[in-house]
């Protein structure tokens, strides 16, 4: 259908509009009102339509520049990957054997030959494992789950030094970066208690009952008692340490859901239990709602269990701690909604690591109480600092740790030092004397007979990775290892930039030449309800096309970016100081805007020869567009053509205020607005008219009537 014609069909449409306003004429006069009034507001409509027009092909033409923006930000972000050595100079390695010696190289790394005569020993981690079982019954093992205190008579005699939090605990920090803060590790979710005396370096430290009273000229320190951060006076100097003896206790919450007369601590091993425990809760009233004061606070009931020294016959107001277990029995049940804090201090046992590694020995202690397992045990020590992986085999029954580093570095020493910790030596059935391991890989390369801490090492930029032992002099052949250009990598990174411009070019002549189609505008609200979906696609195909047509910010990319093709590198000293000399040319069709193509023989000569020349024909830096490569040269003027872009078109994080095609969108919604209220008052204009003219009308007819009455005529 023409959309001449569609102009025509709107009776049912304003009919139905009309009467959704309970607009309704022509009772009096006969007439069609609304589609009159519709006819008159048409043509008043029409400076409308072309605004709403204009605002389309705006919206249209910012969506087409930010979607060339989108290609330009792709092209660019390629441009990068064109400056890096990776890109041109990547090494190839080649193995005569891969099974005894593999090898990479870096981009720097100088080609040549490497032989590798022989391999003596290989890089060992340096291990211990338990020199019997650990548990005491063969029948009745360990199990690695359960808590230690509970099950620590299944472990050999002296496995475990019991010490309690409430005499004592004794914790070294390592200041690793100075600083005036410090945090206690041994501390965990327990409450400082008491600190018995604090030092660092051997200096006493006097400790503060209030972080305002710390004064930088006295050596002082702040604890706080729940977090057991440590504040000091003054900056504690890096590779410092901090002694610190402190007691700590421990303060469960019980919050008592449903009536009961047992309670389990969270700990396990307790001394020093509270010898009251009081409960309070909230009182009812007969609807079970709290009763509040005159301050509108919860009124609070309580009561209190005096600790009893067995759990038989225990009285309604008496409580039992089994110490072993953690658990609290009392002689009644315990009001549903109440709660106490329990204070105790618990056993818990040390553990002392040392670990000799390629950044230094690495000393640390860990706590644990008897809630701990044995898998918590090697979980925390194999997620310290000390670089050890220990497991438990219950098959063996036995405990093994290694280094997680290959290498001697400790001159033929204990590598992993126990300090004689009981549950180590005893417990774990340990011996430093029994540890195995921690070598040097030893081999002769290129005629220097040397070692590395581990099997795989780097010399000049290349990268080897021994995995045998051989010996040239005993028969075995020696490995020889070539470094080589990876021209062909540098090949395909070139052939994919030249492809991606190439495709750049497409797209941009695409749209600064496509065909305007000015007999086209955007439809109008009224016309596309005329048409189908297809119909309605087909003519917004033609009314977007040419909305970039000779573009100057677009055609001007295109002339620069060639001309930062054909440029020479001025600072170059190599043959190849502009891309014609690399083998890489415009095709022969002028028509097609300047693309390039490859000769690859010719490249890859080049590449060969002088890969590094050919990097700086596309990376070098200078001031100037002449000392500058062509990936450089050409980052810089997409860069400035997408900023000119955005100027005009912007993007999703600018408002229509800040770019031009914005504000014209705004200026124009301002208008249609203005237009839109003008062209409402003049709609109501025309209806009140029509109104006034029924009112007319009617009393005519009414008089009409009056007189054929009084003639002797009826209706």
């Amino acid at each position: 259908m023409a959309v001449a014609d569609i102009m025509n069909r709107n009776e049912m449409e304003e009919g139905a509009d009309y009467m959704a306003n309970l607009r309704i004429g022509g009772l009096a006069s006969g007439l069609d009102t609304a589609t009159l009034i519709g006819d008159m507001m048409r043509a008043q409509r029409i400076p409308v339509d072309k605004l709403k027009q204009q605002k389309q092909t705006l919206e249209w033409q910012r969506d087409a520049y930010r979607d060339m923006n989108l290609q330009l930000t792709a092209f660019r972000d390629m441009t990068l990957n064109m400056r890096l050595q990776s890109s041109f100079l990547t090494k190839v390695t080649t193995s005569s054997n891969s099974s005894k010696v593999a090898a990479t190289a870096i981009a720097t790394a100088g080609n040549g030959t490497y032989t590798l005569s022989k391999v003596t020993q290989l890089a060992t981690s340096a291990t211990n494992t338990s020199s019997s079982g650990v548990s005491k019954d063969s029948n009745n093992k360990i199990s690695s789950t359960g808590k230690l205190y509970e099950i620590s008579d299944r472990f050999q005699e002296g496995a475990f030094e019991w010490k309690d939090t409430g005499t004592g605990i004794n914790e070294k920090v390592s200041v690793t970066r100075a600083g005036k803060e410090f945090n206690l590790k041994k501390l965990g979710t327990s409450t400082v208690e008491n600190v018995n005396s604090v030092s660092v370096s051997g200096q006493a430290y006097t400790v503060v009952d209030n972080i305002d009273d710390l004064d930088s000229s006295q050596n002082q320190v702040f604890i706080d008692q729940k977090t057991g951060k440590m504040t000091f006076s003054q900056t504690i100097a890096a590779d410092s340490t901090i002694d610190i003896n402190y007691t700590a206790v421990h303060k469960d919450n019980i919050s008592i859901s449903s009536p009961t007369k047992e309670v389990r601590l969270s700990h396990v091993g307790l001394t020093d239990v509270s010898n009251e425990i009081t409960f309070t809760w909230n009182k009812k009233d007969e609807d079970g709602k709290d009763i509040k004061d005159d301050e509108g606070k919860p009124v609070t009931e309580s009561e209190t269990f005096t600790r009893a020294s067995s759990p038989d016959n225990l009285g309604e107001n008496e409580f039992y701690v089994d110490t072993e277990t953690g658990k609290v029995t009392f002689g009644k049940d315990l009001q549903a909604g109440s709660r106490a804090e329990v204070s105790y201090h618990h056993k818990y046992f040390e553990i002392e690591l040392t670990t000799h590694t390629s950044k230094g020995i690495v000393n640390e202690s860990f706590k644990f109480d008897g809630r701990d397992s044995l898998t918590t045990v090697t979980n925390k020590i194999n997620s310290s600092n000390l670089g050890i992986n220990m497991f438990y085999d219950e098959h063996s029954d036995k405990m093994t740790m290694s280094r997680t580093e290959t290498g001697d570095f400790n001159s033929g020493k204990t590598e992993i030092e126990l300090h004689g910790s009981s549950f180590l030596t005893k417990g774990l059935n340990l011996d430093e004397n029994n540890e195995k391991g921690g070598e040097n890989a030893k081999f002769v390369l290129n005629g220097l007979e040397t070692e590395r801490t581990s099997n795989t090492f780097t010399v000049n930029g290349v990268t080897f990775t021994v995995k045998d032992k051989f010996d040239a002099d005993n028969g075995d052949a020696p490995v020889t290892v070539s470094i080589g250009n990876d021209t062909q990598k540098a090949i395909d990174n070139i052939k994919e930039f030249v492809e991606k411009y190439n495709e750049l070019i497409d797209n941009i002549q695409g749209k600064t030449r496509e065909e305007k189609y000015r007999d086209f505008p955007p439809l109008t609200d009224e016309q596309r309800e005329g048409l189908s979906d297809k119909e309605v696609e087909r003519w917004e195909e033609k009314a977007k096309s040419g909305l970039l047509r000779s573009d100057q910010q677009l055609n001007g990319l295109l002339s620069k970016m060639r001309m930062d093709f054909y440029t020479p590198l001025s600072t170059s000293s190599s043959e190849y100081n502009q891309l014609a000399a690399i083998g890489i040319t415009t095709t022969k069709n002028y028509l097609e805007g300047g693309k390039l193509e490859i000769n690859e023989d010719k490249l890859k000569e080049a590449l060969e020869k002088d890969p590094e020349g050919v990097f700086n024909l596309f990376a070098a830096d200078g001031d100037t567009p002449a000392e500058q490569g062509i990936s450089r040269r050409l980052r810089d003027s997409v860069s400035q053509t997408m900023d000119s872009i955005t100027q005009r078109a912007g993007n999703g994080a600018k408002t229509n205020s800040q770019f031009t095609i914005g504000k014209n969108l705004d200026d124009i919604n301002k208008r249609i607005a203005t237009m839109e209220a003008r062209l409402n008052q003049k709609e109501q204009g025309y209806w009140s008219q029509f109104a006034a003219m029924e009112k007319q009308m009617q009393k005519m007819n009414e008089q009409m009537n009056y007189m054929m009455s009084q003639f002797g005529y009826t209706s």
